[in-house]
């Protein structure tokens, strides 16, 4: 398998620990304006590959969107989000 490879299919895994709450993007509370609900429950970003920076919720508030590795670094995971659950079992 080459570097390339490598890294894709660890951004695979990694991407793959989500649940696809919706948690992250306000699901909850006000939700950022791409957050789109599936028909099995889930939740998921109309603009996923362009959703880094500047967003808006549904009420109007101008956010940053930042990649999950970013609320890891910080510990500002919602209370439910499943990269809770991996960053534990990773650092124990």
């Amino acid at each position: 398998m080459s570097y390339t490879e490598a890294l894709r299919d660890g951004e695979l895994r990694f991407e793959a620990v989500c649940a696809n709450c919706g948690e992250c993007c306000g699901a909850s509370d006000d939700p950022c304006t791409n957050l789109t609900r599936t028909v099995n429950g889930k939740y998921t970003c109309r603009a996923y590959l362009d959703r880094l920076g500047p967003q808006k919720t549904v009420s109007g508030k101008v956010f940053t969107c930042v990649p999950i590795r970013e609320h890891i670094r910080t510990d500002t995971l919602r209370p439910n989000c499943a990269y809770r659950a991996y960053v534990k079992s990773i650092n124990s």
